[in-house]
């Protein structure tokens, strides 16, 4: 295996959103089998940054859900996509229809949102967003962006979840992040197809990729590795479709990779 590559929240992180010291070494002592590390997570590049800084990834990782291919060494975007106009005046519309949702939407590396209540405190806390607070979306539509995130609280996006794929059609895809959160992405436009652009770019095969996740956000990526990992609170169908499943998460789940892998 070449690469492994890894969710963040709910995979790679503990339960207070942070990198342990023992997940930094097992890091080390992966790339000392010969094996790249990187990172794949709906966060934006000022979220992201730190864990790229403390895990000292050299390779691209995948942002924005698969939105954004950044080369942390160059310090540039190597692939972006954005939201077609129609996608944002049909996300537009939703958030003004259902009150109880905040829509936080992703400008280049400005975050502006709207309707931000008690239903995103989570959301906030959890990414550490820092955002520009937004009164109506008209002036939003005409700014070219990269997604769109639906925060509310779980039962409210669970109907969502149903309902909001008829909504976009062609126009873009809707995943479930987080419990709470709900994204609109450009159509086509996941944690997969950004891991076989990243191939592309490395020049290495998706056969040669672990790929651990948690969520459903990162199941298209699992299905493309050539090992898929789901982990701790994965959903029934992550785990069908995974090659192996891990009922932990953070430093402990990274400990029986590493055994997998120095085992070979």
């Amino acid at each position: 295996m070449k690469l492994l590559i890894s969710d963040l929240d709910g995979t790679l992180l503990e339960t207070d959103h942070s990198v342990s010291e023992g997940t930094l070494k097992l890091v080390e002592k992966i790339k000392g089998l010969g094996i790249q590390f990187s990172i794949a997570t709906g966060r934006a590049l000022s979220a992201a940054s730190t864990y790229i800084q403390q895990l000292k990834i050299t390779v691209p990782v995948i942002l924005f859900n698969g939105a954004r291919l950044y080369d942390p060494v160059e310090r540039r975007y190597l692939v972006e996509h954005s939201l077609s106009q129609r996608a944002v005046e049909l996300a537009t519309e939703v958030v003004i229809m259902h009150r109880d949702l905040t829509a936080a939407f992703f400008v280049k590396e400005e975050v502006y949102a709207y309707n931000v209540g008690l239903n995103a405190a989570t959301y906030v806390i959890r990414d550490a967003l820092v955002y520009k607070s937004i009164d109506d979306v008209e002036s939003i539509k005409k700014e070219k962006i990269t997604k769109i995130v639906f925060a509310s609280y779980p039962f409210n996006l669970s109907r969502l979840e149903i309902e909001l794929p008829q909504v976009f059609g062609l126009e873009a895809d809707v995943v479930r992040s987080e419990d709470d959160l709900l994204e609109i992405l450009p159509k086509s436009v996941n944690k997969g197809s950004a891991l076989k652009e990243l191939c592309k770019l490395m020049k290495i095969s998706a056969s040669e990729v672990i790929a651990m996740g948690d969520s459903m956000n990162d199941l298209k990526m699992i299905k493309m590795a050539g090992i898929g990992i789901a982990v701790g609170k994965a959903k029934d169908e992550l785990k069908k479709n995974a090659k192996l499943y891990i009922d932990k998460t953070g430093k402990e789940a990274l400990e029986k990779v590493y055994e997998l892998l120095r085992r070979g």
